[in-house]
């Protein structure tokens, strides 16, 4: 099992399941999200998990993101980016790998704000193909940031086996 904490955007992701079916393996696990903390394949105790995050998002409000424009990670992903907010963003998930995920952090590899649009890893050709399509997509949208979900991720079969919801406080 595993844990990771994610924002699902509050918009009609309508345009973005129907690209990432197409292109991402994880269509069907997981709605359309920005990851806050990636999968963490050690085990941690789930009550001490949700006490940090609790600590954390105590400090925090809700804050706005645009997504627009995309990007090509350095493993062969299609990122949908975070443009406004992307600060807020990257603050909130330094603050997540405090304390009892410290040892988690990848700090050699930078945090980007992004949506995973697809994976290209076994077909890298077909990128420029799927970068063509999802720029006729017009993909553009505002949204809030106000709650994170906790999700329990089976190793085995990758699936979702529960989530947990935090709301942020409307004041910090």
């Amino acid at each position: 099992m595993s844990y990771a904490l994610v924002y699902y955007l509050n918009i009609n992701t309508q345009r973005i399941n129907k690209f990432r079916q197409k292109y991402d393996p994880q269509f069907s696990l997981i709605e359309p999200h920005i990851t806050l903390v990636f999968p963490l394949l050690e085990y941690i105790e789930k009550d001490n998990l949700t006490l940090h995050i609790k600590s954390v998002l105590s400090a925090w409000k809700p804050f706005s993101i645009h997504l627009q424009g995309f990007q090509k990670s350095w493993d062969e992903y299609l990122f949908l980016m975070v443009q406004e907010g992307k600060e807020n963003v990257i603050k909130l998930h330094n603050d997540l790998y405090t304390g009892i995920l410290a040892e988690y952090s990848r700090e050699n590899t930078a945090f980007v704000p992004h949506l995973t649009l697809g994976v290209f890893t076994k077909n890298r050709v077909q990128y420029s193909q799927a970068l063509e399509e999802v720029r006729q997509l017009d993909l553009d949208y505002c949204c809030i940031v106000d709650k994170l979900n906790l999700l329990k991720i089976t190793d085995v079969k990758r699936q979702i086996v529960w989530s947990q919801e935090y709301i942020l406080p409307t004041s910090a």
